[in-house]
């Protein structure tokens, strides 16, 4: 068998070898490499010297079997070089050849120097050449027949031994997009612009000089794009809260939407397209309204949301007294006379403030077709965010502070979230404003992941 091991794969073999073994195993492998030589086994019989030098490297009769073998396998493998050459298998010989540099290397990166038979390198230089000509004259014959995908492979062969070969890096990227380009035009003439947008972005994403790709980037964005307009058709007063600010979170997370696809127009916009056609936000309350007015300032669909209940509740600071049990030493005199150390428990009382805030909120939309004049989707969402914060105060030593006392001969626990409570520092909670806005934006996820499932 060839030597197909890395140097570090076959250094971890040894490695492992040499831990489970306190003698010296290379000699094991002295004895197998010899026998395999005899029967004329060069091959298998270099790759037990090789372990054996791996193993131990001053083993001088490991490196000598290793040279004496390592060299015939290598003379063999030229021979088979030549012979692939002779039946006219080129690409098989030019491997064949590479393999026999990269032994070569291998054996003298650990300090084997082979005799490297150089007459061959001009056959091997002379067969590279006319392979890669073939192949680039079959590369192109295939680009001219539109057979991108065979252009593809021929020009994947050259550079697998020769990357500098005159122009085939540029054949060979025009190879990959050109039918992808050729796609993205047949997908616009038949208007499947989203498709045509996904492939002209995959071209780009090689070469966005490539003809005019960013320009039919933009064409099938353009025509592919939904804009949804959003407006609210709800409008309460709470009490303890100044601005909902549902509408800007929701317009903010449209805007940055995966979907390309998705156009948000928001309420500025959106007035202004109304204000062209002489019409009034306050007039669409319901889907048949939005149907009129979507058709009109040219819109796909109406998105009406309205912001039906939010919940403030709040827990002003409250400090009560907790009771807890110190821990400290006392000197008794025990059964024999003797003075001792004992810890006994005392039940105290700590200080325990707590506070909460809590925002909940309930949205409703409806996704309106402005073409069908149907809700095509419509949901309703809830989500609520919290705030809380407790800190504990002891006049004393805490490291000596338990919750409870101890079960039998055992030192009571004192769980490490009781214990934080007395390194807390007293903070603000979040305003209902910030909890709101989290919770608004928790629903406007929802509502875009929602339309975003039909949209696609």
């Amino acid at each position: 068998m060839a030597i197909k091991l890395t140097l570090f794969i076959k250094s971890l073999c040894i490695v492992f070898v040499l831990l489970f073994s306190s003698c010296d195993s290379s000699l094991k492998y002295l004895k197998t490499a010899d026998k395999l030589a005899k029967d004329g086994n060069y091959s298998d019989a270099a790759d037990n010297f090789y372990t054996a030098l791996l193993i131990n490297p001053t083993n001088i009769k490991a490196k000598q079997g290793l040279q004496k073998n390592a060299q015939l396998v290598l003379d063999a493998k030229f021979g088979s070089f030549a012979k692939l050459v002779v039946e006219g298998s080129s690409e098989q010989a030019l491997r064949q050849y590479i393999y026999c540099k990269d032994y070569f290397n291998n054996l003298k990166n650990i300090g084997i120097d082979l005799n490297w038979l150089a007459y061959f390198d001009p056959l091997y230089e002379e067969t590279k050449q006319e392979f890669i000509g073939k192949q680039y004259e079959i590369g192109l014959s295939h680009m001219k027949e539109n057979k991108f995908d065979k252009a593809e492979f021929s020009f994947a062969k050259i550079l697998e031994f020769d990357s500098s070969y005159k122009n085939v890096s540029v054949l060979r990227m025009q190879s990959l997009l050109e039918p992808l380009y050729n796609q993205g035009l047949n997908n616009i003439e038949s208007e499947n612009y989203k498709t045509a947008y996904k492939i002209f972005k995959q071209v780009a994403s090689f070469d966005a000089t490539y003809k005019n790709t960013l320009q039919l980037l933009d064409y099938a964005l353009q025509k592919a794009s939904l804009p949804v307009a959003a407006i609210l058709v709800g409008k309460k007063s709470y009490n303890n809260f100044e601005d909902l600010s549902f509408y800007q979170v929701l317009v903010a997370r449209f805007s940055k939407s995966k979907n390309p696809f998705l156009k948000i127009i928001d309420r500025n916009n959106l007035e202004k397209l109304l204000k062209e056609q002489e019409l009034g936000m306050i007039g669409i309350i319901d889907p048949e309204s939005a149907v009129k007015a979507g058709k009109l300032i040219g819109v796909k669909y109406f998105l009406l949301i309205d912001v039906t209940d939010v919940k403030f509740d709040e827990l002003k600071p409250t400090t009560t007294d907790e009771p807890a049990y110190q821990s400290f030493s006392e000197r008794v005199v025990g059964a024999n006379g003797e003075a001792q150390s004992v810890i006994k428990f005392k039940k105290v009382n700590y200080s325990e403030t707590k506070k909460y805030r809590k925002v909940e909120a309930r949205v409703s939309y409806q996704l309106v077709s402005v073409q069908t004049g149907q809700i095509v989707s419509s949901e309703v969402f809830n989500a609520e965010q919290y705030d809380a914060h407790a800190y504990a105060k002891f006049n004393g030593n805490i490291d000596n502070l338990y919750p409870g006392l101890p079960a039998g001969n055992f030192m009571p626990d004192a769980p490490a979230e009781w214990k934080e409570k007395f390194f807390e520092l007293n903070r603000e909670l979040a305003s209902n404003q910030i909890l709101a806005d989290k919770a608004f934006a928790e629903i406007s996820q929802k509502i875009m992941d929602d339309i975003d499932l039909y949209i696609q």
